[in-house]
């Protein structure tokens, strides 16, 4: 279902955690190859796994594993639903709900350990999860949890963990206002992200939902933890009424500084007319362009590449030729991935990669960096996992516009501070470095 990247056992190399139907497994890096160790780590739930993420939960310098879990279901006793004659997939209220999972690491390089620590830990919420999005979103310096349910009430996790102390999470959605939509109504929710749409330094969320149910924008109140459903003031309500969302992200698409949004789209019925004469199996792609915090779907006019209709599910961004824009990966169900080359050109951008000094957290998950232009502070967090089963490479990108340069400073996991003057392209930022 999905994977994610992490050294776990702090050896040095980068070690693969997948999610699946059946067993999970965790693909340990050794010399180049790669050996199952799921069992003897602790991590080979058997339950029907989806998103997944490294964090560092407890800022003790390694990182901890969230998972998130669908529905019971076994394919000996698959029941049989239909609509009229045809059969297809069952209602998701047709199962119960289930928990997800939070392991500690304990690992060391001779013996990988991850721990359930789930009830422990206090992350008892119960739905069937689809997406996770992490973000320090009370910006105490700790990652909170953002699980997105389909048909249940999404969930969000405090982290109130000590720095190196024992790992605790309260569930605060309903407070936070991120529980329900506008109408106290729970959505089919798939992919989720953080990011600063509206540039007041506070994390924003948006959540991918069912056809007829709209994407949902919860803006940050700046207050604490408290958000309020702004999908219709800023435009995205009626442009993602009738498509069913998966992947979300946002992304810089046009190297302005501002975060636009990418939603991958795709029904998950094949004979989705059936039960809604203006639905689609197949759909067009969406990139919602932000225009001062609001936000005008721009696919129609950026060719075929968001005109044909796909069915399609995760969304990765990532500047995989390293020209200083993010580009997308997307793959979709029956058909192979395609990768959509951004050629956006005209505004300058840092792509910033960070080493920090902890071991198994080498490259600064949870890091938060400002970024301070001419005319703007922007504020950007390194995360890893999460949306709809896929998560970015672990590099922050920055658009500049046409401005030359910038102030960075990165706050890293576990406290300290670096501040650098960077001109704009590619750079890695070293924990305690004065260069980069």
């Amino acid at each position: 279902m999905a994977a994610t990247g992490a050294d776990v056992d702090a050896d040095g190399d980068l070690d693969i955690f997948i999610t699946n139907v059946g067993a999970n497994a965790l693909l340990l890096q050794a010399d180049g190859r790669f050996v199952d160790r799921a069992a003897s780590a602790g991590v080979a739930d058997r339950r029907w796994s989806t998103a997944t993420a490294f964090f560092d939960a407890d800022l003790d310098g390694d990182l901890d594993l969230a998972v998130i879990n669908y529905v019971p279901f076994d394919i000996d006793e698959n029941a049989d639903c239909r609509h009229g004659a045809i059969r297809t997939y069952c209602d998701p209220a047709r199962y119960e709900l289930t928990a997800d999972i939070l392991y500690r690491n304990d690992s060391t390089i001779e013996r990988p350990l991850l721990v359930d620590i789930t009830s422990a830990a206090g992350f008892t919420g119960h739905g069937r999860g689809l997406g996770l999005a992490l973000q320090d979103v009370d910006r105490d310096g700790d990652t909170d949890l953002y699980v997105a349910n389909d048909g249940t009430a999404n969930l969000l996790y405090r982290n109130d963990t000590p720095q190196g102390g024992k790992i605790h999470l309260e569930e605060v959605g309903l407070q936070a206002g991120v529980h329900f939509n506008r109408y106290g109504r729970a959505e089919a929710g798939m992919g989720a992200d953080f990011g600063d749409v509206d540039g007041d330094g506070w994390p924003d969320l948006v959540v991918a939902n069912f056809s007829r149910e709209t994407n949902t924008l919860y803006r940050h109140s700046g207050i604490g933890l408290t958000y309020t459903d702004e999908t219709i003031p800023v435009h995205l309500a009626q442009a993602s009424f009738q498509p069913l969302g998966f992947g979300a992200a946002f992304v810089d698409a046009d190297g302005d500084g501002d975060l636009d949004l990418a939603v991958v789209n795709g029904h998950v019925l094949d004979h989705a007319s059936i039960v809604d004469a203006a639905a689609s199996y197949e759909q067009p792609d969406q990139l919602f362009l932000n225009d001062g915090g609001v936000f005008q779907d721009a696919s129609s006019s950026l060719g075929e590449a968001w005109s044909e209709p796909l069915v399609s599910r995760a969304l990765v961004p990532g500047d995989y030729d390293n020209d200083g824009d993010e580009d997308l990966l997307i793959t979709s169900s029956g058909a192979s991935p395609r990768l959509l080359r951004n050629d956006s050109r005209g505004n300058n951008w840092l792509s910033l990669r960070l080493r920090a000094v902890a071991s198994g957290n080498r490259y600064g998950l949870g890091a938060q960096l400002t970024i301070r232009r001419p005319d703007v502070t922007l504020y950007r967090q390194l995360q890893g996992g999460g949306s709809y089963l896929a998560g970015r490479p672990p590099r922050v990108h920055v658009g500049l516009g046409t401005y030359s340069a910038a102030e960075v400073t990165v706050a890293w996991p576990g406290g300290g501070f670096d501040t650098w003057t960077l001109s704009s392209g590619d750079h890695t930022l070293v924990q305690g470095s004065t260069e980069p």
